[in-house]
């Protein structure tokens, strides 16, 4: 064994084809690692991920090189690794799921602290699906000491929770006793004061989140939500990140960078309104968005923004010159696809560090957006609105922007919203907008809403 001939310990990944398997199911199943399981399904269908237990708990309290310190790590865990495959399959084989924090020079709050500045997960057994393909991985960390027992009881456990995977498992639900706006009308006086420091010209745009709490009988199970989700959002990214008695959850339209070998993908999203209750309305709001000036301008300051952050790292990159309609259950955005190819030695953790945050998230100019965002918020906005996904052995992977989500905590949930400021921007307006964007997690968790 490798770990006894270095004398150190050695990650073996095993992956192997399987039998079709639901993603829901394996995660509903392995529920004795509870706290330690992930779930990830893109918005293009493509790729669906699903990690129970650690074999390796990867974290972060760095400040400013939390993106440096977590691709170093992840560099070291990889470098000595043995991983027993048939071919290098995107997604499968030693993989890093997990987030960085919006704003680590943020004061933390208690509702956040199963989390870090960044906190990754090497699941201990992975599910991957793309297109009709299935495959599970097996990471096990040997150490010089282990004998070969560690290695079979580990087989063994594969095989159960691939059996319990076949078993037909309906989520519990628990009764929703209520949910309320934290701190609403404090929220609108930021804005009013925000946007007077616009209509002064200290910045462009300044984006402002709140906080909705929901209250239940016990704890809330994040397979009931997540079952919501999926059958709820089929077209945004789904995510569930589970730490100790904590879990991050979401399906956002968002996608903040995608690498695949050396393509690249991004996406420009920001301006936003409601769908119409007809589709003759539901045209209508879409072109009023699309000639809307003050959400233009906020599209456009986002496009040149991850147009200046992908330059240096791309040989080449495409963006058309018109944004286009996405069209989501409750909303419909501004969107703009950016495509391009990386230089060689770029990382996909170098992008994520030079996007996040984008204007659709802190602001315009970034330094003195996030400054008034830490003055105005009196929140901590943790995992929300910040980069959620994984990345392989190979260099491949995908980060989306952690939007329309929530924290899972007890018999609580804490919700977050937010809505780009700009100089005419109007308290009552932006708060509805947010009302809007909580409709998604409102709907998973059980609520009434009025579609």
């Amino acid at each position: 064994m490798k770990a006894k001939q270095i004398h150190h310990p050695v990650l073996l990944s095993i992956v192997e084809e399987v039998d079709v398997v639901d993603p829901l199911s394996f995660y509903y199943g392995g529920s004795s690692f509870h706290g330690e399981r992930f779930l990830w399904k893109d918005r293009d269908h493509t790729i669906t991920l699903v990690g129970l237990g650690a074999a390796q708990i990867l974290s972060t309290d760095e400040m400013q090189e939390r993106f440096f310190t977590v691709e170093n790590e992840w560099k070291r865990l990889i470098r000595e690794s043995v991983v027993v495959t048939g071919d290098k399959w995107a997604g499968t084989g030693p993989l890093l799921f997990g987030g960085f924090s919006f704003d680590p020079l943020n004061e933390d709050s208690d509702e956040w602290s199963h989390f870090s500045t960044g906190s990754f997960q090497l699941p201990m057994f992975m599910l991957t699906k793309t297109g009709k393909m299935n495959y599970l991985t097996m990471n096990v960390i040997c150490h010089p000491e282990d004998d070969e027992r560690l290695f079979h009881e580990r087989i063994s456990l594969r095989e159960e929770l691939l059996a319990n995977a076949r078993k037909a498992i309906i989520p519990e639900r628990p009764e929703w006793l209520g949910n309320r706006d934290v701190k609403p009308d404090e929220w609108k006086d930021s804005v009013q004061s925000v946007v007077k420091r616009l209509q002064q010209g200290e910045m462009d745009k300044v984006v402002l989140a709140r906080k909705c709490e929901v209250a239940f009988d016990r704890r809330v199970s994040s397979d009931f939500v997540l079952d919501n989700l999926w059958k709820q959002q089929p077209d945004s990214f789904v995510f569930s990140f589970e730490r100790e008695e904590s879990c991050f959850i979401g399906a956002t339209p968002e996608r903040l960078v995608k690498k695949t070998g050396e393509e690249i993908l991004s996406t420009c999203l920001a301006g936003s309104t409601a769908r119409g209750d007809t589709l003759v309305s539901d045209e209508k709001l879409g072109e009023e968005l699309l000639e809307d000036e003050k959400n233009r301008y906020e599209h456009q300051l986002v496009v040149d923004s991850i147009q200046r952050a992908l330059k240096p790292f791309c040989d080449s990159l495409s963006i058309p010159s018109s944004p286009q309609l996405m069209k989501l259950k409750d909303i419909q955005h501004l969107y703009t696809p950016v495509i391009g190819r990386a230089s060689e030695h770029t990382s996909l953790l170098n992008l994520v560090e030079k996007l996040h945050p984008t204007p659709a998230l802190g602001g315009v100019p970034r330094d003195l957006a996030m400054h008034v965002i830490r003055q105005e918020e009196e929140m901590d906005r943790g995992l929300y609105a910040a980069p959620i996904g994984w990345i392989d052995a190979y260099g491949n992977g995908e980060y989306a922007v952690a939007l329309r989500s929530g924290l899972l905590q007890g018999e609580k949930a804490y919700l977050y919203a937010g809505c780009g400021i700009v100089a005419d921007s109007e308290p009552e307006s932006e708060f509805k907008e947010t009302q809007m964007k909580f409709r998604p997690m409102l709907r998973a968790l059980g609520g009434t809403v009025h579609d």
